[in-house]
């Protein structure tokens, strides 16, 4: 019930240009956003793997940044009890594989007809809940 779990999310890639810098901090996002700009392939492009692919001064900034990049997760009730149970109980393996390939199959036809794919940070993502 209590905010007890919070995420710590750094860029998955980063778009440069000279003096301009853009992070992303999903994979869908970017595609949206190479496919919305004309000139992209002007950018230098780098993909991260994890806080260990960036360089100290980029970890210090995202350090000096909590309110960008803390992610907090929001309770709402007994569905969540379920979510966390499904996340965490070593259990629950079974039923998380099956939760995961779901989510991909998801994934999959949603790309197979056209919708765009969702996406759960942005940068305007402050929080989200256990069920996203």
């Amino acid at each position: 019930k209590l905010p007890f779990l919070e995420e710590f999310i750094t860029p998955i890639v980063k778009a440069t240009k000279k003096d301009k810098e853009i992070s992303f901090y999903s994979l869908p996002e970017f595609e949206e956003w190479k496919k919305d700009t004309e000139n992209n392939h002007t950018f230098n492009i780098k993909y991260y793997k994890g806080l260990g692919t960036s360089t100290s001064k980029e970890a210090k900034e995202y350090f000096q940044n909590m309110e960008r990049h803390r992610i907090r997760f929001k309770y709402l009730g007994p569905t969540d009890d379920h979510h966390i149970e499904l996340a965490f109980s070593k259990k629950g393996a079974d039923q998380r594989k099956e939760w995961l390939t779901s989510h991909m199959d998801e994934v999959k036809r949603r790309k197979e007809i056209g919708l765009q794919e969702r996406y759960l940070y942005t940068k305007d993502t402050k929080s989200v809940t256990y069920s996203d």
